[in-house]
């Protein structure tokens, strides 16, 4: 009686224990964040992580030469509006839409004394008028945009008066010189801000604030005893930010805002100083640091820190401070979108050589083993200097380079864990082979490929930082660590702050990838726990 008993206890294990492995894993990572926390360095390297990155994210807020906020108007961008304005009603009375320019007879000279003929005329002439509207009483705005509608809607044959009339209007009663400036509030920087950035910061804002809205989240579980809480963490983490990257692309134009901001002065200056300024502020707040990233000023060139640049200005007079904060979204973003490419790549290809094995193994092995024969850096300097120096190609060579390292762990995961019984239970089950390697291999198969990942996104800057210091890295004028840092290099003697800061940063930003890396690995490996 005993052996049937034993057989049928035998044959109910598979199915709780192949419905623990998700708590399995969870329980595992629960187990790693636990260890990891008692490393107070690492800890400290994680917090630095995040803070240069979230310093990264949030650059225009912190390193701007446009105001965060203002009250008061602006007429060079009325100025340059009303130009555009005047030229592109003129090209609505002449030409169909979207018809392409007339040829003129020297087209060098066309192209020098003639701005670009925008594709869309009528969403131009809106998003200018816009621009005019916010520096003019409330009647007037709304006078201008209808005589504007007015003339979009004219059919072609009929548009000569209406274009006539509305030019006129232009010269007489909205010219800049003769019109009374009416101040409003005004958020240039936000007004700035492209799609992707917005993205990034509501992403940001929420891991920050993540302790205190995932408290509210549902605790109920799904059908198969799963929490449903990381689930709806994840939908937020990545729905939000989408649902608002998607709202400011839809809603706000995107445009170039070429204002003079730091030529504007006060309502309580001088008559004289008031008609000629760009800007005239009734009260501004100004970003932490007032300059923008090439902002340049040839009489205070190679100036040494002090309070108006806390680190020093560079060869050409721009303050290095304001260049470490924008270099710094291109050094870390070269880590993180590089090491997440080759991750990528390295989990899909050890991931068929583990699972599969055979011929699958056989003939991925080999190619691994062919590229990594080449030296990385030196195969990196030879393709980046045919096809060209740019932050895009820096990013695919680092990310088709370094998945080796990666396939490696994997396979070696999966070949390990491939035998493991809740597998077997799985492939007996009928589970297609999709299923069994994401949802029950490759959770408790990512503690190493996490590992690897901290130790190839600190590699990935050191490379990036060194391509740019050769010249072969991120061109200018777009700033990076590794750009300032060789900046310096033929002024070492006269400005030692354009090496010492940004070779810190460096320095400070890889010791912590490293830190972390070497602490989540010693935090996974019981053998290594046992020994701490």
């Amino acid at each position: 009686m005993t052996q049937p008993t034993t057989s049928v206890s035998s044959a109910s294990v598979p199915s709780p224990a192949l419905s623990s492995t998700p708590s399995d894993a969870n329980d595992q990572w629960s187990l790693v964040w636990k260890n990891f926390r008692k490393h107070r360095l690492a800890v400290g390297g994680v917090l630095l992580i995040c803070t240069l990155i979230t310093i990264s994210v949030f650059a225009p807020f912190l390193a701007n030469g446009m105001p965060l906020w203002y009250r008061g108007y602006n007429r060079f961008q009325y100025q340059d509006a009303s130009r555009t304005l005047s030229y592109l009603v003129t090209r609505w009375g002449s030409e169909k839409p979207g018809a392409p320019p007339a040829p003129a007879a020297d087209a060098k000279d066309s192209a020098k004394d003639q701005p670009a003929v925008p594709l869309n005329i009528p969403a131009t002439m809106r998003l200018q008028t816009s621009i005019m509207r916010e520096s003019l009483a409330t009647d007037l705005g709304e006078e201008l945009s209808r005589k504007v509608e007015t003339l979009i809607d004219t059919p072609l044959e009929s548009r000569a008066p209406v274009v006539a009339d509305l030019k006129k209007e232009l010269r007489d009663k909205f010219d800049p010189r003769k019109i009374q400036f009416v101040s409003r509030t005004l958020f240039p920087v936000v007004s700035s801000l492209h799609w992707s950035e917005l993205f990034c910061m509501t992403a940001t804002i929420l891991l920050i604030l993540s302790p205190l809205w995932s408290r509210w989240l549902p605790k109920s579980q799904s059908i198969t005893g799963k929490s449903r809480k990381n689930q709806v963490r994840l939908l937020v983490f990545v729905g939000l930010p989408a649902l608002v990257a998607g709202l400011w692309w839809y809603a706000v134009p995107e445009r170039l805002d070429r204002t003079p901001y730091h030529r504007g002065v006060l309502s309580s200056a001088d008559p004289a100083a008031l008609q000629s300024a760009p800007v005239v502020y009734d009260s501004v707040v100004r970003a932490p640091i007032p300059y923008d990233l090439d902002a340049n000023d040839l009489n205070r060139k190679h100036s040494p820190p002090s309070r108006d640049h806390l680190l020093g200005t560079d060869e050409v007079g721009r303050d290095v401070m304001s260049r470490m904060i924008w270099g710094g979204r291109v050094s870390l973003s070269v880590g993180i979108i590089s090491v997440s490419i080759n991750i990528l790549i390295g989990v899909i290809v050890g991931a068929l050589a583990g699972y599969y094995r055979g011929t699958w193994d056989l003939i991925i092995s080999r190619i691994i083993e062919v590229v990594i024969c080449f030296p990385s850096f030196f195969l990196i300097l030879t393709i980046v200097a045919f096809i060209g120096p740019s932050i895009f190609n820096i990013m695919i060579v680092l990310g088709l380079i370094g998945w080796t390292g990666v396939a490696q762990l994997v396979r070696g995961e999966f070949l390990r864990l491939g035998e493991q019984e809740f597998i077997l239970a799985a492939r007996a089950l009928g589970f297609s082979s999709a299923r069994i390697i994401f949802m029950h291999v490759l959770p408790n198969a990512m503690a190493p490929v996490l590992v690897s990942a901290t130790f190839g996104v600190a590699g990935a800057i050191l490379t990036e930082s060194g391509l740019s210091f050769l010249g072969l890295g991120i061109t200018v004028p777009k700033p990076s660590w590794g750009g300032i840092l060789a900046s310096g290099r033929e002024a070492i003697r006269l400005a030692p702050w354009l090496i010492y800061f940004p070779g810190m940063v460096i320095f400070i930003t890889i010791t912590a990838y490293n830190l972390v890396g070497e602490t989540l690995r010693d935090a996974a490996d019981p053998r290594m726990r046992s020994t701490r």
